[in-house]
């Protein structure tokens, strides 16, 4: 009997260790991560089953949390980014429509897709006074720090339409600071497709700036041979140090005619296709697979 109930333990032990998992655990490698995966930690389940372990701090969650962690954090991003920058062999296209759109003194609207914002801090402002829209989330308040400490001036909030406040976080108070700021003929600078896509899709809110304040846009892309694209809703591309590159600035887009919706719309296309453009032949000229743009919303 001693015997027999031994092996019976030993069998239970068995099925226990090599029962199929479930399906939550199937998850393959090359599943859709969800938007905001990446480098935060996800939450796991305890040994309890069916109740949630609290989720484990990241010092990424912590640099978002902490204002001293934060500051630091920004200090080294800003400067990693000034390094990747200086050791990157660089092919500058356009250079002429970049110093032309700055050299008229006006309002200006820098468009970067959010995919390829790393370098846009440095993209040649020429020391014009230069804005960015920046999200009004705890990523944004990261990305803010490390924007200050590369010369520029963060405004927290949504790029969307601001004709359609109510579904924007901080919406109107960015829409104010970036209508100021153009007023005043800065350079702002914006993400068309940003905060969380659909991916190289502009949104109305670039269109509705650019024709009320009568702003070119100028369209902005860079790319380079060895970087790597991230597993994110917008393949970010994160540049490596010691490589070789592309900017590109394409001619700038000027304010339609009108502000109607028919204008706007043409207008949010026309920047859209010209940033989607850019992004082609910038991957293109350093042998990089293009990213596509999502389906339209």
């Amino acid at each position: 009997m001693a015997v027999g109930g031994a092996a019976d333990r030993r069998q239970r032990a068995d099925a226990l260790l090599h029962r199929a998992p479930s399906p939550a655990a199937r998850r393959g490698d090359g599943d859709e991560p969800h938007r905001g995966d990446g480098l935060s930690a996800g939450g796991r389940r305890s040994a309890v089953r069916g109740k949630r372990a609290p989720k484990r701090a990241s010092w990424l969650g912590n640099a978002r949390d902490s204002r001293i962690l934060r500051a630091v954090v920004a200090r080294a991003a800003a400067a990693w980014i000034r390094f990747v920058w200086r050791t990157t062999r660089w092919r500058r296209v356009g250079t002429a429509h970049r110093v032309a759109v700055l050299a008229t003194g006006g309002p200006v609207i820098a468009a970067f897709w959010h995919g390829r914002l790393f370098f846009s801090p440095l993209w040649g402002a020429e020391g014009r006074r230069t804005f960015a829209m920046i999200s009004n989330n705890r990523d944004g308040a990261l990305i803010a720090a490390t924007a200050e400490r590369c010369g520029i001036e963060p405004i927290r909030g949504s790029s969307a339409d601001p004709r359609k406040p109510g579904k924007r976080k901080g919406g109107a108070d960015a829409y104010q600071a970036a209508a100021e700021a153009l007023a005043g003929s800065h350079v702002v600078a914006v993400t068309p497709d940003g905060p969380r896509g659909p991916r190289m899709r502009a949104q109305p809110g670039v269109a509705v700036l650019s024709a009320r304040f009568r702003a070119p846009v100028a369209p902005i892309v860079f790319s380079t041979r060895r970087g790597r694209l991230a597993r994110s809703w917008d393949r970010f591309l994160i540049p490596l140090p010691f490589d070789s590159g592309v900017m590109l600035y394409g001619p700038p887009i000027p304010p339609p005619e009108g502000d109607d919706a028919e204008a706007i719309e043409a207008h949010r296309l026309a920047i859209e296709a010209a940033l989607n453009a850019l992004t082609a032949e910038a991957d293109a000229m350093v042998g990089r697979t293009p990213v596509d743009p999502d389906p339209p919303a």
